[in-house]
């Protein structure tokens, strides 16, 4: 369960991935650079970054990701759809 692969795998560019992770896409480039997201030691935005990356790497698996040939149009939404359902999951406990 890596940001990198979520980064390498998902065919979802910076700006995609900082809204479905709540941040920008200079964070992610950070976290890119870094070679991981936040962790949960990092606060709340670590937990949820966690329960977002597990949750992507889940969509990975599935073949879920990437998205495919669509519109731009489609893909924003699709996006958004999945920001909404990232944005309100719950984050990984503390202290994990």
């Amino acid at each position: 369960m890596t940001f990198p692969r979520v980064l390498a795998e998902s065919g979802l560019t910076k700006p995609e991935l900082g809204r479905l992770y709540g941040v920008s896409r200079q964070t992610i480039h950070f976290w890119a650079k870094r070679g991981r997201a936040a962790s949960p030691a990092d606060g709340y935005t670590g937990r949820m970054a966690t329960t977002i990356t597990a949750a992507l790497v889940v969509a990975l698996n599935r073949r879920l990701l990437p998205l495919g040939a669509i519109s731009a149009e489609a893909r924003r939404e699709r996006i958004t759809q999945m920001a909404a359902r990232l944005q309100n999951a719950k984050p990984a406990p503390a202290g994990k």
